[in-house]
């Protein structure tokens, strides 16, 4: 008798992602690079403001600082990977090391992908200028516009909401930049609703994640911060009491000269505040991290990216031959005109005999 198995639900596989909460070094690791990448992206910020030379340094920093946030991102889908696969997680530096090398390889890829849905924007004015002829083109924009309207949202909404999360997933497990192009694609072509679906599914245990732990810390922040004012307060008129044995104005001048004190107090309050509701949202990150790992591995764990990949390896290389190819052309005929020129002969014609 055959053994049955019971088949997963997207579900079920999605609340393995909530397995990142329980690691504080992937909290450590996506806070941590969120941290350096909001400092890095200040200081892009003032070099794009100051003008000149600066705001080429200032773009530049803002792709490093996508970079140190993507890698975060990335050390964590590792950690996530390697247990999924029965491996224990590497740690904090060793695997922040290695998602600074995946982001690098997620955002080669991403401008591949970007770059071909730019095609596709091309292809679709080339479409539109079709609909501006004379007679048959208003005719022809009621079909053509939905049409063009819906492959566009689909493409967006892929290249945002599916490839970014997927690449990043698929440079963790170690695919080259043309294996995660090509696995993207496959995902894509085969399976877009069932993994935009649980991409979905995701987003809302992570919204969940991240309203759960807001309230958690406002109302922790709210009732501590009473109780440290009652404190103060009482602190303040108990000493005030005491040093001049009774109430009156200088009890109040008394409790008026804590004021500082208390002000300071706020702002260390306000400042851990800030810091815990930070890593509250951080926390949505770690859940998204493990979902798509959750899903890359039910979704594109079978598919075979080979195929795809040395075809696209094989036009890149076309496409590279070709440009080398107009460039010794353009070459050797500025070679030809510079030579002519020098004789004193005009292009095209035979230069006098000696």
């Amino acid at each position: 008798m055959m053994p049955t198995s019971t088949p997963t639900t997207p579900t079920g596989n999605l609340l393995s992602a909530l397995e990142t909460l329980r690691s504080p070094a992937n909290l450590i690791l996506v806070a941590g690079a969120a941290v350096l990448a909001l400092l890095i992206l200040t200081l892009a910020m003032a070099g794009i403001a100051h003008g000149g030379a600066a705001t080429t340094l200032g773009l530049l920093l803002i792709v490093l600082a996508w970079l140190v946030g993507e890698a975060g991102y990335c050390a964590v889908t590792l950690r996530r990977l390697q247990a999924s696969r029965g491996h224990r997680p590497g740690g904090v530096a060793g695997t922040a090391i290695s998602g600074f090398a995946a982001a690098i390889k997620v955002l080669l890829a991403m401008l591949l992908l970007g770059a071909a849905v730019l095609l596709l924007m091309l292809a679709a004015c080339l479409l539109f200028l079709v609909t501006q002829i004379p007679g048959i083109g208003p005719a022809l924009n009621y079909l053509v516009f939905p049409v063009v309207a819906l492959i566009v949202g689909v493409a967006l909404y892929a290249l945002l909401f599916i490839a970014a999360p997927l690449a990043a997933v698929a440079a963790c497990s170690g695919r080259s930049v043309f294996g995660i192009v090509a696995t993207v694609v496959l995902v894509i072509r085969t399976r877009l609703f069932d993994t935009a679906v649980r991409g979905v599914l995701l987003n809302l245990m992570a919204a969940f994640v991240i309203m759960l732990a807001l309230i958690i810390v406002t109302l922790g922040v709210g009732a501590s911060g009473a109780l440290q004012q009652m404190v103060q307060v009482g602190h303040a008129h108990a000493g005030s009491y005491g040093h001049m044995g009774g109430y009156g104005d200088s009890a109040m001048y008394g409790a008026l000269g804590g004021l500082p004190a208390a002000l300071a107090s706020l702002r260390t309050v306000g400042a851990a505040s800030a810091v815990l509701y930070f890593l509250a949202l951080s926390l949505g990150f770690l859940v998204c991290a493990g979902g798509w790992v959750a899903i890359f591995n039910d979704i594109a764990s079978d598919l075979d990216p080979t195929a795809l990949e040395a075809q696209m390896r094989a036009q890149a290389a076309r496409a590279q031959q070709k440009a080398r190819e107009v460039q010794a052309r353009a070459t050797q005929l500025a070679r030809e005109h510079t030579g002519k020129s020098g004789d004193g002969t005009p292009p095209g014609s035979t230069p006098p005999d000696a």
